[in-house]
């Protein structure tokens, strides 16, 4: 008497959730489950494929479903049954249910349910196609009841879906749950901040910075990534989703950034105007992209040239339609000129009392006027509400056609009223700020602008460029130097400064003059010095 062949199984378990892991319906009770039914019929179980993956549409999306077929291909001879805990394990798409049995079968498998006797007469199809429809439906319904529950979070300033990177989640007794500020939040914040205040030039220059902080723990990190965190108006602590048509409103979670530095972005990322390229600027080559060319204007490319002994570092014009394409520069021949000047701009060594004693008076005056300037803000954010309201109350009155229009001007009306009550909030809380802040932040960075280049890392060297210069400077192979233009900040503290400083003129122009105290913009010069404070508060936070 010859000995029946052995009857071979495996095993298929899927959750569509992490927390479905941990209860009644996870993965390890099922595969018991499955086990046991197994056991009762007498089967060998060779082996279990376990899947936590939410949706059961397409099969071939679920990794370990995919797995099952190659364990199938891979036993070509071989006849398996595939056990399943429930037939909603198999598939909730009536289309997909009959391609994976098709799939099954194409493989010699049948499939085998707890709850389900599959049969293959006429009738037994046409059940088994009622009760894949059904959970169709069911997925569907459950799908639907989901997207009502997370749009109605959307519509009340909660976002529902992941923690984007920068924020994590919290429970609230009020809230149920919120978005707070994670431990990557801060760099987050610092890399939005420096994009669109200018410390970080292009999009290449925010992925260099958060690959340098490891911010997703050593991954590389894509520009797409890049481009999704520039862009996302949650950081700004607003809430939208033009996909189920939820408009911009304010989120209850706090923001990383402001409303208004997130606009910056928007308009370096979506703008016309050229930046400069500083793709691939190392440290070798701090001023890789800020020194220009005196013929052409554009910047000098950089690298380092071979020799017999050993290699040698150039700054060149790398553009074909200038005379001096390809002419080498010495890096050092450069880098001590710039050196040189860097020595001679020392506007804060000097620095009179009375100059910060001025600047305090100039703020408490401009806070009286901030104030007068809050309530026209305030005025206006009512008046736009009126316009909302009574282009709300016309709608229903209306034709269609015309609901239309009323419907979009009232989101531009809101948009409005979103900006104003953010130009609000941050009025309110600049101004709730004492000006020594952003004063002496500024005056301690600038106060020895050669040692700050010499000790400062490649960040804080670019940083540097920025508050000093308002255009790139431009050399000469021959005559070095031209003048370079200060910014308007720095001209104005030479106003100021003591005769002990008296080689700071050293590189003066008409252009770079003292700006007498009379003659001084003090709107420009208080918008430079707290943008300056920004960026090195960025620069310097750990």
């Amino acid at each position: 008497m010859t000995n029946s062949p052995l009857k071979k199984a495996i095993i298929y378990c899927r959750v569509s959730s992490d927390r479905q892991k941990s209860e009644g319906h996870g993965l390890e009770s099922q595969e018991h489950r499955c086990v046991q039914f197994a056991k009762e019929r007498g089967y060998v179980v060779e082996k279990t494929f376990a899947d936590s993956y939410s949706g059961g549409g397409d099969f071939m999306r679920r990794p370990a479903m995919k797995e099952v077929l190659c364990f199938l291909d891979d036993h070509p001879i071989e006849s398996y049954v595939i056990i399943f805990d429930d037939l909603k394990r198999f598939a909730r798409d009536t289309i997909f249910h009959w391609n994976l049995r098709s799939a099954l079968q194409a493989r010699n498998a049948k499939p085998l349910c707890l709850n389900y006797n599959f049969d293959e007469s006429p009738e037994g199809v046409f059940v088994e196609t009622i009760f894949a429809a059904q959970n169709q439906l069911e997925r569907e319904q459950n799908r639907r009841q989901v997207i009502q529950k997370m749009k109605a979070r959307l519509e009340k300033g909660y976002w529902p879906f992941n923690a984007p990177i920068g924020y994590i989640w919290k429970k609230d007794s009020i809230h149920g749950k919120i978005l707070i500020q994670s431990k990557e939040g801060q760099v987050i914040k610092e890399a939005l901040e420096g994009f669109a205040y200018g410390r970080f030039e292009t999009q290449r220059a925010v992925q260099a910075f958060l690959e340098e902080k490891a911010i997703r723990n050593g991954k590389y990190i894509y520009l797409t990534f890049i481009r999704d965190i520039l862009e996302r108006i949650l950081y700004a602590g607003y809430v939208e989703f033009p996909a189920w048509n939820i408009s911009r409103r304010r989120g209850v979670h706090e923001p990383l950034i402001s409303l208004e530095t997130y606009n910056k972005i928007q308009s370096k990322l979506h703008g016309s105007s050229k930046r400069p390229n500083t793709k691939n600027i190392r440290e070798d080559f701090p001023l890789r992209g800020f020194v220009h060319c005196s013929l052409c204007r554009k910047p000098y490319t950089a690298n380092w040239s071979t020799g017999r002994l050993k290699k040698y570092p150039f700054y060149r014009c790398h553009h074909k339609e200038c005379q001096l394409f390809g002419k080498s520069i010495r890096r050092d021949d450069i880098d001590k000129k710039f050196e040189n000047i860097l020595k001679t701009i020392m506007p804060v060594c000097g620095l009179t009392p009375y100059a910060k004693e001025r600047f305090q008076t100039r703020w408490t005056a401009k806070t009286e006027q901030m104030k007068t300037k809050i309530t026209i803000v305030e005025k206006e954010v009512i008046a736009v509400e009126k316009q909302i309201n009574d282009l709300a109350n016309r709608v229903p009155q209306v034709h269609s056609s015309v609901a239309t229009i009323y419907e979009r001007n009232i989101q531009k009306l809101v948009n409005q009223k979103i900006e104003l009550e953010d130009k609000l909030k941050q009025s309110n809380a600049i101004h709730s700020e004492n000006v020594e802040t952003a004063f002496d932040a500024f005056t301690q960075f600038i106060k020895n602008p050669y040692d700050t280049w010499v000790k400062g890392t490649l960040s804080i060297r670019k940083l540097l460029l920025k508050i000093l210069f308002e255009t790139p400077l431009v050399y000469d192979k021959f005559l070095g130097f031209e003048t370079a233009k200060l910014r308007y900040n720095v001209k104005v503290f030479k106003q100021f400064v003591s005769p002990y400083s008296a080689d700071v003129d050293a590189i003066s122009n008409s252009e770079n003059s003292p700006i007498p105290e009379k003659d001084i913009d003090w709107d420009l010069f208080e918008k430079e010095i707290i943008q300056s404070a920004l960026l090195i508060k960025s620069a310097q936070s750990p």
